[in-house]
C-alpha cells in the first residue's frame, strides 16, 4: 500500500538554511503578527534567521537534533530539540521550536515533526500563552502546564508558559 503521507521528514542539509530561515520568519509571522511588531518578520529578521540556520546547520552535531518537513522536496517546517535549558531541568529534554508555514497546517506534518523529534518521551517546552493553537496541540499530545511562566524582554515582554510531560 502507498504511504498517503504527502511530506517527509528527516534530519536537515547544509543547503536547507535559506528555506529554514524563510520558514522560521514567515511562521512568526503568521503565529505572532499580533503579538509582536512588524521587526520580527522584516528582512532584518530575515537576515539574522539566515546567518543563524547558515551556522546552524554547518555543525553536524546541531543538525542531528533538527528535523525538517518537506513536501516535495521542498521544507514546509522543522522542529528542534536537545537536552532541557532550564534550570534545573524539569525533563531531561526539550523541544525548543516547532513551526509549520500556515499552508500546511492540519496535514500532520506537525506531528510528525513532533514525533520524529521526541517522540513519546518524557519532554517540556516552552510556548506563547497567546498561542491557543500550540497549547491545544500540545495537550493533544500529552503535555500539560506545569505552571512555570516567564516574559521574554527581547521579545516585547511575549509571555510564555512551560508545558510538560
Amino acid at each position: 500500500m502507498e504511504d498517503p503521507t504527502p511530506f517527509t521528514v528527516a534530519q536537515p542539509r547544509p543547503s536547507d538554511w535559506a528555506d529554514l530561515a524563510r520558514i522560521h520568519v514567515q511562521a512568526w509571522r503568521e503565529t505572532y503578527s499580533s503579538l509582536l511588531p512588524a521587526r520580527f518578520f522584516g528582512d532584518e529578521a530575515l537576515r539574522k534567521r539566515e546567518d543563524m540556520w547558515r551556522s546552524s546547520l554547518s555543525h553536524p552535531d546541531a543538525a542531528e537534533r533538527i528535523r525538517v518537513a518537506r513536501v516535495d522536496g521542498r521544507p514546509v517546517g522543522f522542529a528542534i530539540h536537545g537536552p532541557s535549558r532550564d534550570t534545573p531541568p524539569v525533563r531531561p529534554l526539550e523541544l525548543f521550536t516547532l513551526y509549520v508555514l500556515a499552508a500546511h497546517h492540519g496535514t500532520g506534518a506537525g506531528q510528525a515533526l513532533l514525533d520524529s523529534a521526541i517522540g513519546d518521551a518524557p519532554a517540556s517546552l516552552w510556548v506563547a500563552e497567546e498561542n491557543p493553537r500550540a497549547r491545544r496541540f500540545y495537550a493533544r499530545n500529552g503535555f500539560a502546564r506545569d505552571g512555570a511562566h516567564r516574559v521574554e524582554d527581547d521579545l516585547e515582554d511575549l509571555a510564555e508558559v512551560r508545558l510538560v510531560r
